[in-house]
């Protein structure tokens, strides 16, 4: 979708202006601007996915962020997560059974607003990231040999995040993220000895993760 794609441009032309023009904390000697953070948890599709029986599964994420201002952090992400869901089918020569799997692997950037209240800072934000599509179907066909597929694709998307954090020592903190996404459509749309390889739809959905980071 084009005015999707143009959306996502503008929102990371915003953030890039932001993050390069926005003043520096000035640090102090218990002020740290950079932290690296890494966030585990679940995701689940509520779109197009969802309604295509792909199970929930577990999601992955490294952070590294920057304190632009006491209340304002830009965070650039790189995040991995997957999927699975088995099918069957008939073709003119018979039944199949196929396993497919997507592996997703993406780029984010973000921008949170936060508001320190004592040990606990509160934060809510939003940006836009570029997802790696891979699909895995391995393809059982009663009538041949199994066949094994890869496909891939590439799409865009914007999130919206809030959770909280909690120090745990003035260098080290953790907490509770929760992120939804939405993205454009993925299409991958592939035949093998007639039996279809097939992904086709958004990745929208939600993560909740815990998440355990470190100041520098």
């Amino acid at each position: 979708m084009k005015w999707f794609k143009q959306l996502v441009l503008g929102a990371s032309i915003i953030f890039i202006w932001m993050a390069g023009f926005t003043p520096s904390v000035t640090a102090g000697p218990d002020s740290y601007r950079n932290y690296g953070q890494i966030r585990a948890g679940v995701f689940d599709f509520c779109g197009d996915l969802d309604d295509d029986d792909y199970d929930r599964n577990g999601i992955i994420a490294v952070s590294y962020g920057r304190n632009l201002t006491p209340y304002l952090v830009a965070e650039a992400t790189v995040e991995m997560f997957s999927a699975e869901k088995d099918a069957d089918g008939l073709t003119e020569r018979g039944h199949y059974d196929r396993e497919d799997q997507i592996d997703v692997f993406t780029v984010l950037g973000t921008l949170k607003a936060q508001w320190p209240v004592g040990p606990v800072t509160i934060f809510a934000g939003g940006g836009a990231g570029y997802y790696s599509v891979t699909l895995d179907s391995e393809i059982d066909p009663e009538y041949r040999d199994d066949r094994a597929e890869q496909e891939w694709d590439g799409v865009f998307g914007l999130h919206a995040v809030t959770g909280v954090n909690v120090d745990i020592w003035k260098r080290f903190f953790a907490g509770f993220e929760g992120m939804y996404r939405w993205t454009d459509d993925v299409d991958i749309n592939e035949s093998i000895a007639g039996i279809p390889v097939r992904l086709e739809g958004d990745l929208t959905g939600y993560a909740l993760t815990l998440t355990a980071g470190f100041r520098f």
